[in-house]
C-alpha cells in the first residue's frame, strides 16, 4: 500500500510539476511539500495546518482529497503508537522528593509557631473600648506607689476579706484603721475604664472584665475616663448607690463624692 507522500509525488510526477512549481502555486515552503513527500510529518501543534496544506496540495493534483487526509492521520497515528513504543521510562529521583517534602514540612512548622505564637491567644472576648480615643495599650498600669492602705475596724460596715477579693488589683493591699469611705465600680458588663490621680499620673487604664471590680478610698479624687457608665456599678462603704451613668454615656475625668446617688 503506497504512502501518501508516495501518491504525492506520483501525481506531481504525473503532471509535470516540480516542486518548485507546487511551492508558488500554493504559497508554500519547499520544506513543507518535501516533508509531505517523504512522509516526514509528526503529530505535533502545526498539524491542523499542515492537514490544510495537504489539502491544497490534493486539490491542486486532482487526488481524491478525503481519502488522502484519511490516510494521512492513520499514518500519523500509527507513527505515534511507534513512537510511545520506544519512550524510556523516566525514572523519578528521590532526591527531589524529599527536598520537597522538607521544604513543604519546615513551612508548616513556620506558619503553626506564627500562628501560636502572635495569633491564638485562647481568648474569644473583643478587646476593644466603646470610645474612639481610647488608649493604645489596655494593659492595666497599677502604680504601686499610689495604692492604698487599709486595714477596716470590726464597726465598719464593709468586711475586710470581702473588699481583698472585690479586685486582685486590691490583693496584696495593707489596711488603716482610719479609712472610713472605700468606693468600689463593679462592672455589669465588659467596659473600658481608666482612673488617674490629681496629679494626672494613671492608677489604671484596662479593659475590665464583667462582674470585675476595682476599689480605692474616696479622698483620693481619682478622675474616672469609661467608655460605657451604664456598665458601672457604685458601691460606697457597702452601700449601693446605682449606675454611674447611664448606658452608652461617655465619661471623662468624673470624680466620685461620699453623697454620689443616681
Amino acid at each position: 500500500m503506497k504512502t501518501v507522500g508516495q501518491i504525492l509525488s506520483i501525481g506531481r510526477n504525473s503532471k509535470s510539476l516540480s516542486i518548485n512549481d507546487i511551492s508558488i502555486e500554493l504559497k508554500i515552503s519547499k520544506s513543507i511539500i518535501i516533508d509531505l513527500e517523504n512522509d516526514n510529518i509528526k503529530n505535533d501543534s502545526d498539524i491542523i495546518f499542515i492537514i490544510g496544506h495537504l489539502r491544497s496540495y490534493a486539490n491542486l493534483l486532482e487526488l481524491d482529497t478525503d481519502t488522502i487526509i484519511k490516510l494521512f492521520k492513520d499514518q500519523v497515528s500509527f507513527n505515534i503508537k511507534d513512537e510511545k513504543k520506544n519512550i524510556t521510562p523516566i525514572v523519578e529521583n528521590n532526591f527531589f522528593k524529599i527536598e520537597k517534602f522538607f521544604a513543604a514540612s519546615l513551612i508548616l512548622i513556620i506558619f503553626s509557631s506564627f500562628y501560636f505564637l502572635f495569633i491564638d491567644q485562647n481568648d474569644n472576648e473583643p478587646k476593644f473600648a466603646l470610645v474612639p480615643d481610647i488608649p493604645e495599650s489596655l494593659e492595666p498600669i497599677v502604680e504601686k506607689a499610689n495604692t492604698l492602705n487599709y486595714n477596716l475596724s470590726q464597726s465598719n460596715d464593709i468586711n475586710k476579706s470581702d473588699l481583698i477579693n472585690n479586685s486582685s488589683a486590691l490583693a496584696s493591699i495593707e489596711f488603716d484603721q482610719d479609712v472610713t469611705t472605700i468606693a468600689t465600680l463593679k462592672m455589669l458588663n465588659p467596659t473600658w475604664l481608666q482612673l488617674r490621680d490629681e496629679s494626672n499620673n494613671i492608677i489604671l487604664s484596662k479593659l475590665m472584665d464583667k462582674n470585675e471590680e476595682f476599689s480605692y478610698e474616696l479622698k483620693l479624687n481619682y478622675n474616672i475616663t469609661a467608655g460605657n457608665a451604664g456598665n458601672i456599678l457604685v458601691v460606697i462603704d457597702g452601700d449601693v448607690r446605682g449606675k454611674i451613668g447611664k448606658f452608652g454615656d461617655i465619661i471623662d475625668s468624673f470624680v466620685l463624692y461620699k453623697d454620689f446617688a443616681n
